[in-house]
Formats: C-alpha cells, sequence, structure tokens
C-alpha cells in the first residue's frame, strides 16, 4: 500500500534518485505562470530577448527558477532559444498567424459551443463585466489594458465550458498568440472592423438563450475580426525578412 504522507514514508533506497526541491519546483513554476501570463497576455513583442538575469531582478528572486521556466517555455513551443543562451519571443509569419485563428476559431468556437447550456447566469454576468473593461480600456486608449481582458474573456469561456484539456491547449496557443496582438496593438491601436455589435456581447447573447451554435458562431467570428490588419502588419515583417536572408 502506497503511504499517505510523507510522514509516514519508508527510508529511500540510496540508489533512488533523490526528492525534488519542493520549494524551488514551486517557485519555478509560479515564474513559469507569470511569464505565461505576460506572453498571452501581449507584454512581450515578437523578437524580444528574454535576459534571465534581468526578469530574476525585476521578481526578485535567484537566476535559476528563472532559467528553468524559460526552458519550459521553450519545451511549450512559446519561446525560442539560441545557442543554448539567448531566450527570445518568435517571430511569426501570417501563415503561422492563420494557422494560431483556425485552431483557435475551431477549439474556442467548440469551448462556447459546449459553454451555452452549462454557463451559470453569474458567469454570463461577469462575462459581461470583463468586456464592459475591456470596452472602458479601448475608450481610454489603454491598449495593454484591452489586450489583457480580451484574453481574460477568451480564457474564461473556455473554462466554462468544462474542457480542461481544451482549456489547455488553447491557453497554448495564447502563449503565442498574445506578442502578435502586441505588435499591432502597438502600431495601430486595438484592431478589428466597426460592428453594430461587439462579437463578445453577441456571444454573451447566445449563452443567455442558451444557443450552443450561435455561441460557436459569435466566437469564431470574433476570433476573425481584425485578421486583415493582422495580416498587413505582419507582411513587411515578412518582406524584410526575405531581404535579410539574402
Amino acid at each position: 500500500m502506497l503511504p499517505t504522507s510523507l510522514d509516514h514514508a519508508q527510508p529511500a533506497d540510496t540508489d533512488s534518485p533523490g526528492l525534488r526541491n519542493i520549494e524551488r519546483v514551486n517557485l519555478t513554476e509560479e515564474v513559469h505562470r507569470e511569464l505565461a501570463r505576460g506572453l498571452s497576455s501581449g507584454r512581450f513583442l515578437p523578437g524580444a530577448k528574454l535576459g534571465i538575469r534581468d526578469l530574476a531582478e525585476e521578481m526578485g528572486i535567484s537566476p535559476t527558477p528563472v532559467r528553468e521556466a524559460l526552458q519550459q517555455l521553450v519545451a511549450e513551443g512559446a519561446l525560442t532559444q539560441a545557442a543554448g543562451r539567448s531566450f527570445r519571443v518568435p517571430e511569426l509569419g501570417p501563415d503561422d498567424y492563420r494557422e494560431l485563428r483556425h485552431l483557435r476559431q475551431m477549439l474556442e468556437g467548440e469551448a462556447a459551443a459546449l459553454a451555452a447550456p452549462r454557463i451559470p447566469v453569474s458567469a454570463i454576468d461577469q462575462l459581461e463585466a470583463m468586456h464592459q473593461r475591456l470596452a472602458d480600456a479601448k475608450a481610454q486608449a489603454n491598449f495593454k489594458q484591452a489586450m489583457f481582458h480580451n484574453q481574460e474573456f477568451h480564457l474564461r469561456v473556455c473554462a466554462e465550458s468544462g474542457a480542461q484539456r481544451l482549456l489547455r491547449i488553447v491557453e497554448g496557443l495564447w502563449l503565442q498568440m498574445g506578442p502578435l496582438l502586441n505588435m499591432l496593438y502597438t502600431r495601430s491601436g486595438v484592431p478589428g472592423p466597426v460592428q453594430p455589435r461587439h462579437g463578445h456581447l453577441l456571444l454573451i447573447d447566445a449563452f443567455r438563450a442558451r444557443d450552443p451554435e450561435a455561441a460557436r458562431r459569435a466566437l469564431v467570428d470574433d476570433i476573425a475580426g481584425g485578421s486583415n490588419e493582422i495580416l498587413a502588419a505582419l507582411a513587411p515583417r515578412r518582406s524584410a525578412g526575405k531581404r535579410a536572408g539574402e
């Protein structure tokens, strides 16, 4: 029978690997969570270099958990590492964006459809409040805050689907999408064509009506909003990259 607590565990075999330092593991997880939040909410621009010592100093911790967290993000495809030392935010091109958009539409659209019949009224009200905070931030030209509330809204919808594996996959996609949106918002403000009613509000309407397919359509269309602006912003970067390689 397995021991029920470490207090009752038998002494470890001297040939077995030692137990991990829990305090350091927890700290690494916290650093990973904070950096992942920064990536998905657009704190970092594509191509930005993430220095271990600079991040450690900013967080007030030693470099070791920062290095470990950065290496985890490389393994997850959220960062790149050059020559085993320098960590950077990937610079994605138009095809990368189209793939991310397509995956988000499939998965987040499915999440919205799953959430529609089960989401509590209180959660719908909270989504409405999140969208209002986003709208207020846009009105104040606080685009970083608007990006944060946009990401918060989308991930909350996925969480309300009850599909935890789907949520984790979407969170991984946002790690790559956040820097792209950061680049665009920095240049031109929050994108998107003028609509009679914002996609988030259409989604909230669908949730209140308990209509899965209307919820799916609203979220898919919302993700497509701003695509032309994003692709236009990425095209010059692709051309500059080709010239640099010539």
